[in-house]
């Protein structure tokens, strides 16, 4: 007896569902990681700037001999830079939540010699809820970035 050839020239509609649905659960298993990973680099890129506006604003207290002030406006996600009293910079933070700060009145100051008021530490908050703390000690005014809130808080 002579087999059809019929049945060995493609594949049938289950095969091809089967084959759609493995990709389909490739594809959104993985859009989820490259979002996880896209908030968390924007997490990364504030709490790094943030930080950098922190050594710049003393630097720039002690090289210019004058105050410097960083205010923190947490209800609108956003921190603004001054010299004296004239406004320097204003930093809206885009997709990141400023969520707390522990400086007086939201408040951090460098003295002319580059000395902050106080040291403190401020929370950034991404959309998926992840926070990352911007630390700066007293009197020297260095500022690190952590996964985990400072030992004192």
């Amino acid at each position: 007896m002579k087999q059809s050839s019929y049945r060995n020239r493609g594949y049938t509609l289950i095969e091809l569902m089967v084959v759609i649905c493995i990709i389909s659960l490739i594809i959104g298993i993985s859009a989820n990681g490259i979002i996880s990973i896209i908030q968390w680099n924007k997490l990364n890129r504030a709490a790094s700037i943030l930080g950098m506006h922190l050594k710049s604003a003393q630097s720039q207290a002690f090289y210019k001999g004058k105050y410097y002030k960083i205010q923190f406006w947490e209800s609108l996600d956003r921190y603004r830079i001054y010299e004296q009293t004239e406004l320097k910079e204003d930093i809206i933070l885009e997709d990141i939540e400023l969520f707390n700060t522990n400086f007086t009145d939201d408040n951090v100051y460098f003295f002319p010699n580059g000395v902050p008021g106080q040291g403190g530490t401020v929370t950034l908050k991404n959309s998926l809820g992840k926070k990352l703390y911007v630390i700066m000690t007293p009197v020297t005014a260095k500022v690190r970035v952590s996964s985990k809130p400072p030992e004192n808080w």
